[in-house]
């Protein structure tokens, strides 16, 4: 007897989960392997290795580079996400891990600043309240007894603005193209910038960092393919709130393999930020529902 189809909130929250866990093991890699090689050897072979992951999902057909005129959206969009990488990377080799991943939860935030102030979209009540949340997070985090402002953490946020104007970037093409596509071009792109980026900071990595490099980006990959998979099958606000999990993982992981401590104000900060973020999901989700004529659903 064949057994009955998943449901698709069920399928949409396994799917969440695989992301959640290759976004901890992502921090957790990068960790590892910083001792032996540089970020910006770290990015190279990152994106390499999604590249080559990509070339085998696509058909042949998809592997074109014609990209309807939209070469130097790409290039910049690709040239963002790149130094984003490696400002991430690099603060992950300076800060509490838990405390890089509490700050990566600002970037959906950054988007909705960007949209009211770049993409001329509507400040509301529930935008403004979401901001506010983030930015309440933050200063738990980073005031004391938190964390001191340092370049670790300009970094960090850096990281999470950079990755904010990649996806305000993503909007402005996502009609044009289809997202496997773009994701390719990003990568085209983004591979010889980051090896010739590499070179003046180049050591061969051993066969542990490198296989750990290459879980990285395949997984890396498989990840953003799932999250995007699980968007079309549930509400935005369900999926995003599984991303949660993610920084108890993460800080339990840094508290056993790197003896970091778990502090309360990064985990605070951190849920009140992710709050903000799921709370203008919600509402984004809301609003789109209200905008789609009757007719069309």
């Amino acid at each position: 007897m064949k057994a009955p189809p998943m449901p698709p909130v069920i399928l949409a929250f396994v799917l969440m989960g695989f992301n959640v866990i290759m976004a901890a093991l992502d921090t957790v890699f990068v960790r590892f392997v910083s001792g032996e090689v540089h970020a910006l050897e770290i990015a190279f072979f990152r994106n390499f290795f999604s590249l080559l992951a990509l070339f085998f999902i696509l058909k042949p057909a998809q592997r074109s580079f014609d990209a309807n005129g939209l070469w130097p959206l790409h290039s910049l969009r690709a040239i963002i996400k790149l130094l984003a990488l490696v400002a991430y990377f690099m603060a992950i080799t300076m800060l509490p891990i838990a405390l890089v991943t509490a700050l990566a939860f600002t970037m959906p935030l950054f988007v909705t600043l960007g949209s009211m102030l770049f993409l001329r979209e509507g400040v509301g009540f529930h935008r403004i309240l979401a901001i506010f949340a983030g930015l309440v997070g933050m200063l738990i985090i980073l005031q004391p007894p938190g964390i001191e402002f340092g370049s670790g953490v300009m970094l960090a946020l850096g990281s999470a603005i950079g990755l904010a104007g990649v996806a305000l970037l993503m909007k402005v093409s996502s009609g044009r193209e289809e997202p496997l596509r773009i994701v390719w071009f990003n990568l085209v792109v983004t591979v010889p910038i980051a090896l010739l980026i590499a070179i003046p900071v180049w050591v061969w990595p051993s066969p542990t960092a490198l296989g750990l490099m290459a879980l990285q980006g395949v997984g890396g990959l498989i990840a953003q393919l799932s999250i995007a998979r699980a968007l079309k099958l549930a509400d935005a606000s369900m999926v995003i709130s599984v991303d949660f999990i993610r920084l108890p993982i993460v800080a339990i992981l840094g508290y056993f393999l790197f003896a970091e401590s778990i502090e309360l104000t990064v985990l605070a900060g951190g849920a009140l930020i992710f709050a903000g973020v799921v709370y203008s999901a919600f509402w984004e989700g809301r609003r789109a529902r209200r905008a789609i004529p009757p007719d069309t659903i």
